[in-house]
């Protein structure tokens, strides 16, 4: 299930099966773990989102759909994904430490201004996004200067499936 969207040379072909041996033999870097993924550093420009559950294959499932989408300029690309969807290559970002970073891109002054751009609430609208979550520093990351979105699959429909207690899950979209 390779993206033709943006694909880069350099990673057209991906053995999925070498990066899962290297990442059990400790060659790539933890920079990030979830509650349904961790994320590796392959050290050349992108990273690995490996599903560490249902909740993570959701989540990837998501935010490659959404990539598949997506036009805005504030999500990062998402590369491929390998059959299954255990595995998701994104374009890596530089770790913002702070969320006031994102603030003085959309000119506002705390969460609450935040979460009424119009930039956030089209692409909350358009993917079923819960744009309270866009409030946290860890969900963001910078590309050449410029606040990225990098933590996208939490939706509405991933959170209903796979994070709410059984009865609430009945049929409601």
């Amino acid at each position: 299930m390779e993206n033709s969207k943006n694909v880069d040379e350099n990673i057209k072909n991906i053995d999925f099966k070498q990066i899962s041996k290297n990442i059990t033999s400790g060659f790539y870097k933890c920079v990030g773990i979830g509650s349904g993924r961790i994320v590796f550093d392959l050290g050349n420009g992108y990273v690995v989102k490996v599903a560490r559950n249902y909740k993570g294959i959701g989540q990837n499932e998501a935010e490659y759909r959404i990539s598949m989408a997506d036009d805005s300029g504030l999500l990062a690309n998402i590369t491929a994904v390998s059959k299954g969807l255990t595995f998701l290559i994104m374009d890596k970002a530089d770790r913002i430490n702070d969320i006031s970073f994102v603030w003085k891109h959309f000119n506002v002054k705390n969460n609450q201004e935040l979460y009424q751009t119009q930039k956030l609430q089209e692409i909350s609208r358009s993917y079923n996004l819960l744009v309270w979550d866009f409030g946290k520093a860890v969900n963001w990351g910078q590309i050449n200067g410029k606040p990225i979105i990098v933590d996208y699959g939490y939706t509405k429909e991933v959170r209903r499936r796979f994070y709410l207690p059984p009865f609430f899950r009945i049929n409601k979209r």
